[in-house]
């Protein structure tokens, strides 16, 4: 009996190191980590779903057939096959610390050598500069990769699951600590994660934030469209490192004394109408020579103090009666920037012609209690793409329940 038991738990012991290579891989500082054991199940899982069939199939946007068919044609050129090309065959690791240095980790692949060649022909010599191929995986990283513990239940959650998350936060006294999942249930791919407060100061930020009363984002009225992010109270610094860095990074936010308070709105399905509309009527007039250029009406507010004008900014224009910093891209596309005593307002288009999109899926779905979130509606994009009205978006949030943080997604 205990030989049968022994010869159970290591097979058990043998399995689990079979399908978590990757996770070998690991940093030994992380702070967040995203596992899938299984990218093609994944991706074929998404795919069955009604916002997958919508997305990917040819009888909806087509953006498989679009992807393959330019993969395809850089693999011809080099005299290869999809099939030389596994680099999503099976495992995918994210990991990133505290710094928000990343980790990517993909494989294992049959030939380096020809996914490496392929990956040189679409990434540019910088970042090509973080890969390396190690025991046939793909590594992307801006640390040393190796040497990290697996956190002791990241592999026990993914009984059922597409992937599993973890995340770490600590700064000083404070600790958060929590695992999630992701999956499909109800026609949907949903994502969802529990932070537990695992320290007395921990539990009083919490208390802090869910005590502090939310800005009234909606009595701006400019705020509209199909997409919105926002985060509406003052951020406790402890958490504010971990969940603003990538929306500071998407305002390009720097030196500055932000209180974490932003919001972004933006019309996605009438920029594409645009230049849809745009591209037809420069093919009706059989003029090729220019592209139709056609920027997204966005609109933004970043709260906090000491804001300054980004040093390219070498032109200003007075609308009404502010003034406006311009900044230009080198594709030519503006943006209008407006500093005030406490906040920083962003156009990408000229104020005097913003118009807000129609706020109706924002307001149906926001809930004061969130404290962050990002609400994506494709509704208008599908409607402008294949001419059909299919409800359908893409919901992160964040709350506050008892001593933890949920976070909820949905994909639908």
């Amino acid at each position: 009996m205990l030989k049968k038991l022994f010869v159970f738990g290591l097979l058990f012991f043998v399995s689990i190191l079979a399908f978590s290579s990757a996770l070998k891989f690991l940093p030994k500082d992380y702070s967040a980590i995203l596992y899938v054991p299984d990218v093609p199940k994944a991706y074929d899982a998404f795919k069955a779903l009604p916002i997958g069939q919508t997305l990917l199939a040819d009888t909806g946007i087509g953006l498989e057939s679009l992807v393959r068919g330019v993969l395809e044609q850089q693999l011809l050129s080099m005299k290869y096959t999809l099939d030389d090309f596994d680099l999503f065959s099976k495992e995918m690791l994210i990991a990133i610390d505290k710094d928000g240095n990343t980790t990517v980790v993909l494989g294992p692949v049959k030939s380096p050598t020809k996914v490496k060649k392929v990956l040189e022909s679409f990434l540019e010599a910088e970042t090509l500069k973080k890969v390396k191929f190690t025991e046939n995986y793909f590594i992307y990283s801006d640390v040393q990769v190796g040497g990290g513990k697996v956190p002791a239940n990241l592999l026990s959650n993914l009984k059922g699951n597409l992937g599993v998350t973890y995340s770490y936060v600590t700064e000083g006294k404070i600790t958060f600590e929590g695992y999630g999942y992701i999956r499909t249930e109800n026609n949907a791919l949903t994502f969802y994660q529990k932070l537990d407060a695992k320290t007395a100061d921990a539990k009083n930020v919490l208390k802090t934030l869910q005590n502090t009363k939310p800005i009234d984002i909606f009595a701006d009225r400019n705020v509209g469209g199909d997409l919105l992010v926002f985060v509406n109270r003052p951020i406790p610094d402890a958490l504010r490192k971990t969940f603003l860095d990538a929306l500071v990074s998407i305002f390009n936010i720097t030196s500055v004394n932000a209180t974490g308070v932003m919001y972004l709105s933006a019309d996605i399905g009438a920029a594409v109408s645009a230049l849809l509309s745009a591209d037809s009527q420069t093919q009706s007039s059989k003029s090729s020579q220019t592209t139709p250029q056609v920027s997204i009406s966005a609109y933004s507010v970043v709260f906090g103090t000491g804001f300054k004008m980004p040093a390219e900014v070498k032109k200003y224009v007075t609308i009404g009666s502010e003034k406006y910093g311009v900044l230009t891209t080198e594709n030519g596309m503006e943006s209008y920037i407006l500093i005030k005593n406490d906040r920083m307002i962003t156009y990408t288009v000229n104020p005097s012609k913003y118009k807000p999109g129609d706020r109706t899926f924002f307001t149906s779905i926001y809930d004061t209690k969130y404290f962050m979130g990002i609400f994506l509606n494709f509704e208008p994009l599908i409607n402008t793409m294949l001419g059909k009205k299919i409800k359908s978006s893409a919901v992160f949030v964040s709350y506050i329940e008892g001593d933890s943080i949920i976070q909820k997604g949905i994909v639908r």
